[in-house]
């Protein structure tokens, strides 16, 4: 029986004499072009959702060529077999044609249609176009016609009658909309009933599912052609959920062993294990279905069959593939069951034939689909599955027939049932397998080989294609174990070693080591010397050894700890024969972690030790000559930590690494390396973002200060000079070592470069130096010598603060082998500690000039002095301080008087500033280093913990800034905020605490340095002040006005008094005299032989308190050290003490000189010298009469 998809029937009738016409011809012909229909949306009674028929084929009949005894069977048939519909076409011109002739015709028809089950009719009334009634009439005409047929035959209010207007635009699809819309419903209503009643049959038997004579094949009958149906309309995911349910009511009959509709499980025929599997018409299995004689394999077959058909109509053809996949695996292991009574490997034939005939027939259906870039790499991974499982069978094969060696990995493929007594059946295999192929293969080595190769490429192809490279890896080491057996061990060695660096990142461990494995044992075959690709060969396979899953593919051997010990021995003596270093990254048969996190000081010396357990994974001894140990700090420094060892133990080993650095702080691990000859196994540990977003933190370990070892600091010059070059001090202190050479480089992120060449020592007993580019040397240190060096940089005025790299690398007189580098990150201030606002005050011939300091930072600084040095004093610049300095802590204003001669070259000042910081090296933290060390020298277990003290008495002093106003003023420094625990430190601040509370309240700034040493104090830090200065240039000033306003006795007085004997009034009239005295004494050297100017005054206008008459404003010619008066008047608006008006003054430009093409304005300056003057202003007084008018008097009585 053929599957050819059932199209849906719809029977036509119409008058015979309208059948002959050539009209109809046309109609028909036109109403076939319409066809299929398509969109059509069916709403079932019995499911949820509408369904949506894209398409849908419809077949036009005659109904005078359908009978209905033709369509009638007592086997279950699909509800296509009959006709949804029938449709009845008549042309009627009027009202009395229907009457008599074309009403009867209709009845006749409607009786016969109307007698048949779950069939819609249809009655199409045509209007030929060739009618000559006019529009109007015509249109009455139609109507009438066609309400008569609605009134005789649509009996059930459901109106199957519609009119086709035949025109010249038939092919036009709105002339067809209401005859095809008409047509989809008739067929879905008839075709929705029809279901329903099948559906209805198809669950009454499942439900006599538990009744006696219930037949399993007359149900599955039945319900197929439930799913033929529902193919029939193109409704395939309807369709295969038939199918499912009844593969699932199949495994429900299998559990309960009731197969008595069925025959044996397996009858087979010649060609049953190469016939394709997904051919329904290869046997008549309906047939046998119906007759209770079909086998549970040919049943199983059909099933799929089926429903492999239905997902190709889906374009799901992966799911065929996976399907056909897992069906020819669980099947298989049925057949395994009775292998006995089936010929010699008739399921290793029927597999590969089946495997690859659905491949084929896959790609045939693929052939007219448009698959997407991902859906044709899922369906080429779904192919290649199937190739490889037939790949698998012809492992059996060759297995049986001696072409293939019983060993990994062919005999991976072998069943658990499989007896190596059936190689005596490969002979008659031969005759019985119909594959000719595969019986040829038998037969002949190389036409197997050949085979074996072509399908296999076959598959690696499809994986490749697909993107699964891993799969595609594996296949190419089988290929390599048949270059193995066939004797190609050139290709074979070159595939395995090249193979397990694909698998390696998959987890594949049992094939990588067996790749390997037999990789190791081709190279010894081939006698091929034991170089660096041996190694990486040996290297690959252990890592794969210390993985159990693979421990039962490795072992060629009995022994396998011996057989590792010898492959360990070799790797020693070719490590030793490398020509260079060769790294191998992660291994896991070694692995390293910190044992203690805290590292300890190796007290007699600089550096530290690390404690560290070594886990040895191996069965055997692995010989090492040395373990590092890297860990990782800020700005990328490293600290690295080594042990020269022999040898390594099965499981844990514990080592104890020395670090020569004297580097402190917090650091992370970042690699360890254990070292074989010149073979080097490394791992590194440095965490991403990523993972330590994931929670995966990087191991921490933290080396503590030795306040014994080599040491480098940074700080500011004693001394800054603005204008100079910019200095660097860098103290280093030996500590406990003589060192021969200590190098010290200086590098500064920010682009700072240092000038070591003109570096210089500063200090008494300097050491011998050495000087180049980049670093400089000293030579011949002692032991606790502290030498002090100025290195020269470039500017670095655009940064407040500079990050220096310390890089320092010596080599002590007791460990001359040793080179010891340590490497530290300062940060100094290279921004003043101080903030200069500069306030000039012209007076004639003298210059007053204002210094207001202030900090530029949170620390509190203290100036003890300032001074305003003239280079030149003896050339007639004198600089005298007007008020009297005292060491201060806050903000503070210096006043200079400057009498300097006219016309003297004036070169800029100097402003000498001397202060310290009460933080930094200075007093408050020598304070704090006094205390501890009387602290440390009492109870000498201190002594590692002097650091921790001092920084935790600084912190508390940072964070709470209470103390500073108490020790300004009384000198006792009060440390806030300490907690003390009930430990070791806690005891060590208790007793700093203590001995500073002991130190007399004095002031420190005000001690002198014998004074200090008497007090035990450190006089390198007390008697550190350090010094600031900065060059101030002398202002200049063409012109300097004095202006005054003075009040006159009377307006012909001519002398100015310095007491008023009359009053003033307001609104009276006051003389007063204005005086601009001018003065070029702070002119530019170069315009001292001007003689004059021409100036403007200007009174100010005070229109609230002041009314002034005469001269406001005026010119006049102005000379050195000459006065300008002018008498104005008066007038005080109101009483009270009123200032006097203001007077400007401003030079006007120079005549017939010009500069970049503008007039050129002197400079000038004026002082208000009655500016601070008020004058009382009393009310007028006197006595006014006013007259009231009271009123006339009332003289009636």
């Amino acid at each position: 029986m053929t599957f050819s998809p059932q199209r849906v029937v719809v029977t036509y009738a119409a008058p015979l004499v309208f059948l002959s016409t050539d009209h109809w011809k046309q109609i028909y012909a036109s109403l076939v072009s319409q066809l299929p229909l398509r969109n059509l949306h069916w709403k079932a009674t019995t499911r949820p959702t509408i369904r949506t028929i894209q398409e849908l084929d419809v077949k036009l009949v005659s109904l005078e060529t359908l009978r209905e005894d033709q369509t009638a069977s007592q086997i279950p048939q699909s509800i296509l077999q009959k006709p949804l519909l029938n449709i009845y076409v008549f042309i009627c011109e009027d009202s009395e044609t229907y009457k008599t002739t074309t009403r009867k015709q209709i009845k006749d028809w409607h009786a016969t249609i109307s007698q048949r089950k779950n069939q819609e009719w249809l009655l199409v009334h045509v209007v030929r176009p060739d009618q000559s009634v006019a529009q109007g009439r015509l249109f009455q005409m139609k109507t009438s016609v066609l309400d008569k047929v609605k009134a005789d035959f649509n009996t059930d209010k459901k109106d199957r009658c519609v009119q086709l207007v035949w025109s010249a635009d038939k092919d036009n699809p709105a002339v067809w909309a209401d005859l095809i819309t008409k047509i989809k419903e008739g067929i879905l209503s008839a075709f929705d009933a029809a279901l329903t009643q099948r559906e209805e049959e198809v669950r009454r038997s499942e439900g006599q599912r538990q009744m006696p004579g219930w037949n399993f094949c007359t149900f599955f009958i039945l319900k197929e052609s439930l799913a033929s149906s529902l193919e029939g309309m193109n409704l395939y995911e309807d369709a295969l959920q038939q199918y499912q349910e009844l593969e699932a009511t199949f495994f429900q009959v299998l559990q309960e062993k009731n197969l008595s509709w069925f025959g044996p499980l397996i009858t087979p025929s010649s060609s049953d294990d190469s016939a394709p599997l997904l051919s329904v018409t290869k046997k008549p299995y309906r047939d046998l279905i119906l007759a209770n004689t079909i086998s549970v394999f040919d049943f199983r077959v059909y099933l799929l069959a089926r429903q492999c058909a239905l997902l190709s109509k889906l374009g799901e053809l992966e799911d065929i593939c996976q399907k056909t996949v897992a069906f020819l695996t669980t099947f298989a292991r049925t057949l395994r069951e009775v292998e006995d009574t089936l010929p010699p490997f008739f399921i290793e034939s029927w597999i590969y034939s089946s495997a690859l005939s659905v491949v084929d027939q896959c790609d045939e259906w693929a052939r007219p689909l448009e698959l997407a870039k991902n859906q044709l790499a899922a369906f080429s991974a779904a192919k290649g599955e199937l190739v490889e499982l037939a790949r698998l069978q012809l492992d059996i094969l060759g297995i049986a027939a001696q072409h293939l060696p019983n060993q990994p990995p062919f005999s991976l493929s072998l069943p658990k049932s499989y007896n190596v007594s059936r190689d005596n059946q490969v002979e008659e295999a031969v005759t019985t397998i119909s594959r000719t192929e595969l019986a040829s293969a038998l037969k002949d080595r190389d036409a197997f080989y050949e085979l074996y190769v072509s399908v296999t490429n076959r598959a690696i192809e499809l994986y490749v294609s697909a993107g699964r490279r891993k799969f595609a890896l594996k296949l190419h080491g089988s290929l390599a174990s048949l270059d193995v057996h066939r004797g190609r061990l050139s290709s074979a060695l070159h595939t395995f070693t090249s193979l397990p660096a694909h698998y390696s990142p998959h987890g594949w461990t049992s094939l990588e080591a067996f790749m390997l494995n037999r990789a190791l044992d081709i190279h010894a075959a081939a006698e091929r010397p034991r170089d660096q690709e041996w190694i990486h060969i040996l290297l690959h396979f252990l890592r794969a050894y210390v993985d159990d899953m693979g421990k039962d593919l490795l072992m060629s051997e009995e022994d396998g700890e011996a057989y590792i010990s010898q492959l360990i021995r070799a790797l020693k003596d070719a490590a030793n024969e490398l020509d260079s270093d060769t790294p191998y990254p992660d291994h896991p048969a070694l692995t390293m972690t910190i044992a203690d996190r805290d590292a300890k000081l190796a007290e007699t010396r600089d550096g530290s030790v690390l404690k560290v357990v070594i886990q040895n994974h191996l069965s055997c001894d692995l010989p090492i000559n040395e373990v590092e140990v890297q860990l990782a700090g800020r700005d990328n420094s490293r600290i690295t930590y080594t042990e020269k060892a022999t040898c390594l133990t099965p499981g844990k080993n514990e080592r104890t690494l020395f670090s020569p650095s004297s580097s402190a702080g917090t650091y992370s691990l970042f690699s360890t390396e254990i070292s074989l000859a010149r073979l080097h196994f490394q791992w590194k540990h440095m965490k991403t973002v990523k993972q330590i977003r994931a929670g995966l933190m990087p191991t921490l370990v933290h080396i503590p200060r030795d306040v014994h070892a080599l040491d480098v600091r940074l700080k500011q010059p004693p001394r800054i000079e603005l204008g100079t070059p910019s200095r660097v001090m860098v103290v280093l202190s030996t500590g406990r070592n003589e060192a021969a050479t200590a190098r010290i480089q200086l590098t500064a992120p920010s682009g700072i470069q240092f000038k070591f060449h003109d570096a210089e020592v500063i200090g008494e007993d300097a050491p011998p130096i050495r000087k180049d580019d980049e670093s400089i040397t000293f030579l011949d240190l002692k032991r606790g010598q502290t030498i002090v060096a100025a290195v020269p940089h470039s500017d670095a005025s655009a940064y407040h603060f500079i990050r220096v790299n310390i890089t320092v690398e010596y080599v002590t007189t007791s460990e001359p082998d040793v080179t010891r580098s340590l490497r530290l990150s300062r940060v100094v201030p290279t921004a003043l500690p101080v903030a200069i606002n500069v306030e000039d005050f012209f007076r004639g011939t003298r210059l007053f000039t204002r210094f207001t300091l202030s900090t530029t930072s949170h620390q509190h600084v203290r100036v003890r002095s300032t001074h305003l040095l003239s280079p030149n004093e003896a050339d007639g610049v004198k600089v005298t301080s007007c008020l009297a300095q005292k060491p201060s802590t806050v903000s503070g204003r210096y006043l200079f008087q400057i009498d300097a001669n006219r016309g003297q070259v004036r070169d800029p000042l100097k402003l000498q500033i001397s202060y310290r910081m009460l933080r930094e090296v200075s007093e408050v933290e020598t304070l704090i280093e006094l205390a501890v060390e009387e602290a440390v020298s009492e109870t000498r277990a201190l002594e590692r913990l002097r650091q921790d003290l001092i920084d935790v008495l600084v912190k508390a002093l940072e964070t709470d800034a209470s103390w500073v106003e108490l020790y300004g003023v009384t000198g006792e420094l009060v440390v806030p905020g300490v907690k003390i625990a009930d430990d070791d430190l806690g005891a060590g601040l208790r007793r700093a605490l203590e001995v500073m509370e002991n130190y007399p309240m004095v002031r420190v700034s005000e001690l002198t340095e014998a004074q200090i040493l008497k007090k035990r104090r450190s006089p390198a830090s007390f008697g550190e002040w350090r010094e600031i200065i900065i060059p101030v240039d002398v202002p200049q000033m063409h012109i300097l006005a004095s202006a005054r306003l003075q009040i006159l006795e009377n307006p012909f007085s001519s002398e100015k008094l310095q007491k008023r004997t009359r009053p003033l009034y307001a609104g009276q009239p006051i003389s007063a005299l204005l005086t601009v005295t001018t003065s070029f004494h702070w002119a530019p050297p170069e315009d001292t032989k001007v003689e004059s100017y021409n100036m403007r005054y200007d009174i100010e206008d005070l229109t609230q308190d002041w009314l002034v008459s005469g001269r406001k404003r005026g010119d006049f010619q102005a000379k050195d050290g000459e006065t300008y008066s002018v008498p104005i008047t008066l007038i005080a608006l109101h009483h009270g003490e009123l200032a006097l008006p203001k007077v400007g003054v401003t030079a006007l430009p120079i005549p017939g000189e010009h500069r970049m093409r503008s007039t050129i304005i002197p400079g000038c300056e004026t002082h208000q010298v009655h500016g601070a003057e008020k004058v009382l202003v009393l009310p007028r007084g006197g006595r006014s009469t006013f007259v009231v008018n009271m009123g006339e008097a009332n003289t009636s009585t």
